[in-house]
């Protein structure tokens, strides 16, 4: 599933996330996985999660700056739309993605594909940029345990 996050209705639509649900954000360029280590890493990751985290407490950002400056807005938004859906059924990737079409997010697209985990009080824990070392997992494996 993808979604398209819009700034502009932020205000007015509420996205309701429970009080005490923590939360697993994956912000991503899919250039970023041009670097099959990356991809890798990335995958490797999602498959040691437990797939009720993935499906339940997991949300991922696909940033799109880079592709804009080439191609403009509504032609980048809608080649994200079929490369995103692509690589979600490639990857059997179960989490909703949300297309960032108007650059929220724009600020991890210089640091890489990351991970965001948040406490039940929707403060970040923790950030994470991809590839992953052994450490980094095992750490972010313990946390998403209490989820």
């Amino acid at each position: 599933m993808y979604l398209s996050a819009r700034s502009n209705n932020l205000s007015t639509q509420k996205i309701e996330v429970p009080q005490n649900r923590k939360l697993l954000l994956f912000v991503f360029d899919l250039n970023d996985f041009m670097c099959l280590t990356c991809l890798d890493s990335f995958l490797t990751f999602c498959n040691s999660i437990p797939p009720h985290i993935l499906e339940e407490n997991t949300w991922g950002i696909l940033t799109i700056e880079s592709a804009i400056k080439t191609s403009g807005l509504k032609d980048s938004v809608k080649i994200a739309r079929t490369k995103l859906r692509g690589f979600m059924l490639a990857n059997r990737i179960k989490f909703p993605i949300f297309i960032d079409e108007y650059q929220i997010f724009r600020q991890f697209e210089k640091k890489g594909t990351a991970i965001l985990l948040f406490d039940g009080t929707n403060n970040i824990l923790k950030e994470y940029v991809f590839p992953l070392s052994k450490n980094q997992i095992g750490e972010i494996q313990e946390i998403v345990s209490g989820f």
